[in-house]
């Protein structure tokens, strides 16, 4: 249906609450502007707050559209700011999202063409938005990803736990957390560490390890970080939120791999044959596989 909301996430991406079209809780959302819209409709897409600003403005934007009256060359650079440093979650209609979609696959072999980097598909997106006239409502809070940012994620919700529940079943089960957790850094703290390139590759096969769990008082053991592909061993301090921000991702982004490997097993696998065999643990920081029975390490909090 027309009216039906489409929600785009990246590949790394995972959910912790469910996202709707309904943004006006201000306790739970943090939105852009004076009169922020709060409610996804034909013509009013939302999107994450991403940290590039209107540098997207700087592409020859004639070459991207294939006109030189889109008018995205309009777009002012208060207006780009404001209304286009957009990412996932993307959310708009089922109608503005085909019209999205159609014009930002025609425009991204373009932007590549001209800026062939990590950003070109993302500024594509930018393009194509206001291309089409529909700026974005630009949402602060949806997602969370690098410990360093201080304003534009929602990392007040996960400042908001309080320092001893940070890495504990209880913190898992609040309502108000950034909706998506973005896992394309990676979290590292002493000698515990999740990193997407890190994870094994039969990660969702029958006879996949689960992730070692992180010790829930994580956030008290270490206030630095260990490179596992450095031999010295040097310790990197970590300023006290930087800690509360690695431990939380540590800790949720450990936990829902492991459910998903335990959903996997759960519907592709023998039962017999899971129970009966040895539990196999990886520590992702080593590398190393062991075998355990504990109700912690298997992945369960």
């Amino acid at each position: 249906k027309d009216d039906d909301i489409v929600i785009l996430l990246d590949p790394d991406q995972v959910l912790t609450r469910p996202i709707t079209n309904d943004f006006s809780n201000q306790s739970e959302n943090t939105l852009v502007g004076q009169n922020p819209k709060t409610i996804v409709t034909h013509g009013s897409p939302f999107a994450q707050e991403f940290g590039f600003g209107a540098s997207w403005r700087n592409l020859d934007i004639d070459a991207v559209t294939g006109t030189n009256d889109s008018p995205a060359k309009s777009v002012t650079e208060q207006d780009a700011i404001d209304h286009y440093p957009a990412g996932p979650p993307y959310l708009a209609t089922t109608k503005d999202m085909h019209a999205i979609a159609r014009t930002w696959s025609d425009f991204v072999p373009r932007s590549y063409k001209i800026f062939p980097e990590l950003m070109a598909e993302m500024y594509a997106f930018c393009i194509a938005v206001a291309h089409l006239k529909m700026p974005d409502q630009i949402v602060k809070s949806l997602m969370v990803s690098d410990v360093d940012v201080e304003d534009g994620e929602g990392w007040n919700f996960v400042e908001a736990i309080e320092d001893e529940k940070i890495c504990s079943p209880a913190a898992m089960g609040y309502s108000t957390l950034p909706s998506v957790l973005h896992y394309c850094q990676r979290y590292v703290l002493g000698k515990h560490i999740f990193g997407k390139h890190k994870m094994p590759l039969d990660t969702f096969s029958c006879d996949a390890p689960l992730l070692a769990i992180p010790p829930e008082d994580i956030a008290e053991r270490y206030d630095y970080w260990i490179d596992p592909n450095l031999v010295d061993g040097k310790r990197e301090y970590l300023t006290k939120i930087e800690v509360k921000k690695t431990a939380f991702m540590i800790c949720f982004l450990t936990h829902h791999a492991n459910e998903a490997s335990k959903f996997y097993k759960s519907r592709n696998c023998k039962s017999s044959e899971v129970s009966a065999a040895p539990l196999k643990i990886i520590d992702l920081w080593s590398g190393k596989t062991s075998t355990s029975s504990t109700k912690k390490e298997k992945g369960e909090y």
